[in-house]
């Protein structure tokens, strides 16, 4: 196991300290890769660990120093990247902290606070972890148990730490595993560990947004999803879409029942109503298409455990 004491440079002494109530290593988590300490490296670290204080003193075990933090995002599928577009870039950002013992992912809002989202793997759980630097440094993770990630919108600064933190930790811990061999949600009040699908904290009983109500407002309230999972700029986006989308499905439906009369010429009301009804048919179909992409990318948040 990783201890506090670990090596990290060759030239640089070890420096415990407290910030916050949080054990941290300065030697490494306000130095660059080199192990030359930056002020803005410091005042950026130390930033983000006031901000996240309160779920690090509850999450840190004893002897767990926090060696890096850096701002990330995992990085969406392709369906959700086409869905979305631009708007992927912030659709669930946060805060990766590297201590000597795990890799700890902490949801967080855009400005930097803490969402109450908490996922954590240690480093024995992971097969390889690999820093690509193509364009902007990204870190893809293959746990034990086969499932893969990426997270994205590294600075680069971060990223070269974090290929030099994966170099010493992943050969350290290589026999240091928990049981699920992979990355965990966590109770963000008692720490219990969450089991994917169920959506009480089987420790204090904290409830968590499930995806039996997801579904139900994803399909009965426009844009309701995002509203579901706290996304308001997004729900009120789709919540427009969907509507012109019903109005439309209503209004051609209507004329194709005939509850309202369509401008023809004579003789070709019969093929005005066929045209009415084939369009709403269309315009139903990009309709369902439409909450079924939305429920898809929210049941993913859902599936991350968002405090109700």
């Amino acid at each position: 196991m990783p201890t506090t004491q670990i090596p990290i440079h060759s030239d640089q002494s070890v420096r415990l300290s407290s910030h916050f109530g949080i054990l941290v290593r300065e030697d490494v988590a306000f130095a660059n890769r080199k192990g030359v300490e930056k002020k803005g490296l410091r005042k950026r670290a130390e930033q983000a660990l006031d901000k996240l204080q309160e779920p690090l003193r509850k999450i840190l075990e004893p002897e767990e120093a926090v060696l890096c933090v850096a701002r990330a995002q995992r990085l969406p599928g392709m369906f959700e990247q086409f869905f979305l577009g631009w708007y992927v870039a912030y659709l669930a950002p946060a805060v990766l902290v590297l201590t000597n013992r795990r890799l700890l992912h902490l949801s967080v809002k855009r400005n930097g606070s803490w969402n109450r989202g908490v996922r954590c793997a240690r480093w024995g759980d992971m097969e390889s972890a690999k820093l690509k630097a193509f364009l902007s440094p990204k870190l893809h993770i293959k746990y034990r148990d086969g499932k893969k990630e990426v997270y994205w919108r590294l600075r680069s600064d971060d990223g070269k730490r974090i290929r030099l933190l994966l170099d010493v930790l992943l050969p350290a811990a290589f026999d240091e595993t928990s049981p699920t061999l992979s990355m965990t949600s966590l109770c963000p009040e008692c720490r219990a560990v969450l089991t994917p699908g169920v959506y009480d904290c089987p420790g204090c009983g904290l409830k968590f947004k499930d995806e039996k109500t997801l579904l139900r407002r994803s399909l009965l309230i426009p844009g309701g999803g995002f509203f579901y999972t706290g996304h308001a700029f997004l729900g009120t986006l789709h919540f427009a879409v969907d509507l012109i989308l019903l109005l439309q499905v209503v209004l051609w439906g209507g004329a194709a029942i005939g509850l309202w009369a369509i401008h023809e010429g004579r003789g070709q009301a019969l093929a005005a109503r066929e045209a009415a009804l084939a369009t709403a048919a269309i315009l139903a179909v990009l309709l369902a298409l439409h909450k079924g992409a939305i429920t898809r990318i929210t049941r993913n948040l859902v599936r991350g455990f968002i405090p109700a």
